[in-house]
């Protein structure tokens, strides 16, 4: 195989650009963290990943997912009134619980209940969305492992619908696929559930006839810091319990780009400190990937052509495989670079037969990506003649 180095000049944009050099990792508070460019799947920075964590709340969003997939199914319906159990009832749950304050006899909707779920995490919500679609919660939870199996979620595992189980598992590096599923899944979700600053429950409508609530009306505002504070972010879920510390799974879209982070094991002297410390980890972590990391499709060759030998022609025309989407620290796209290597000429060469390959490196000759060079044409083998004067040239 013969090899012709190229230097990649439709990608040689000038490191200045992007400033001189990448800005360094953040450093993290959480125990582990993860974040990835869901579009090309990059990760950008991770710590501890594949660390087992309780999720605590996180839970939910698998609660949510299994729930919206119900809903699209034709199982239930967004609209659907949904029973208030003495289970689910908010008086039912143990100290110390991010409640909805559901009350038995209530009337709330199925959507009221996500939103209970999304914004204050409802571990009361959690029991009667598991309780309407599953019957018991412990068939609502069969059905959230069977989907975690079916999405290659090997290390995660779910004991109950809310989260205050130390017993659920998984890992930071799983459960950012799982969110970036999620979110291409139900779209939606952002702009109906997770960007809801506030929600408050319960509203005249929820209230039996004749009946009054225990606390009244409740206001209570989005655990997750971010939303409303840092631009771009649109979810997506907190978490806490003594058991895992304070977590957070949170995605942000950036110029056409989104991003996912998940920390878990954050420490935190106070809820209040802990959810501080869990928000400064993450917007850290989004700016290292809004501005440290540029995503682009590299442009390979076009008209390329080949020098050949013995054949009825002399040039071959080449047609090389398109690249793929990338996510690179910034500056480095000033210093990638392309070789093409081709194998030796056997005629007759057929259109679309593979002549050769290329490769696409960074700046330490770590290959990023590689594709095939292929035949544009067929050619023959010329005569006696072009042969014997080629071989004179060669």
């Amino acid at each position: 195989m013969r090899k012709i180095t190229t230097l990649f000049t439709a990608i040689l944009i000038s490191a200045a650009a992007f400033g001189q050099s990448a800005p360094p990792p953040p450093e993290i508070n959480a125990a582990s963290a993860i974040l990835i460019e869901s579009g090309t799947g990059a990760v950008l920075y991770e710590k501890n990943a594949d660390s087992l964590i309780p999720p605590a709340s996180m839970t939910k969003l698998m609660t949510i997912h299994v729930a919206l997939n119900s809903i699209k199914a034709g199982v239930v319906t967004a609209a659907s009134l949904v029973p208030v159990s003495e289970a689910a009832d908010f008086r039912s749950l143990p100290p110390r619980s991010s409640l909805m304050f559901l009350e038995k006899g209530q009337k709330v909707s199925l959507t009221e209940l996500l939103k209970g779920l999304a914004l204050p995490s409802g571990n009361d919500a959690g029991i009667a969305v598991a309780e309407f679609i599953a019957g018991s919660v412990s068939e609502y939870v069969a059905l959230m492992n069977l989907e975690a199996e079916r999405l290659g979620l090997v290390n995660t595992h779910f004991d109950d619908a809310s989260g205050l189980s130390e017993k659920n598992m998984t890992t930071a590096r799983e459960f950012a696929s799982f969110c970036a599923f999620y979110l291409n899944k139900h779209p939606e979700a952002s702009t109906e559930l997770h960007m809801l600053t506030t929600f408050t429950y319960p509203e005249d409508h929820n209230l039996p006839e004749g009946g009054v609530s225990v606390h009244g009306p409740i206001k209570q505002p989005n655990h997750n810091l971010l939303i409303g504070r840092m631009k771009n972010v649109d979810g997506l879920k907190t978490g806490y319990i003594d058991e895992s510390g304070f977590n957070l799974a949170a995605s942000a879209e950036f110029e056409g780009r989104r991003f996912i982070l998940v920390t878990m094991g954050g420490p935190g002297r106070s809820s209040r400190d802990g959810s501080i410390r869990r928000a400064i980890d993450g917007a850290a972590l989004f700016n290292y990937g809004f501005y440290g990391w540029t995503t682009f499709t590299p442009e390979v060759p076009e008209n390329q052509q080949l020098r050949i030998w013995g054949g009825e022609k002399n040039m071959l025309n080449l047609r090389y495989s398109p690249a793929n989407t990338l996510t690179v620290p910034a500056p480095d796209t000033g210093f990638l670079e392309l070789t093409s290597e081709y194998i030796d000429i056997d005629y007759p060469v057929k259109k679309d037969s593979i002549v050769g390959s290329w490769k696409l490196a960074d700046r330490n000759g770590s290959i990023l990506q590689s594709g095939t060079i292929n035949a544009a044409e067929d050619v023959q083998e010329g005569n006696i003649f072009k042969r014997i004067i080629d071989r004179i040239r060669q």
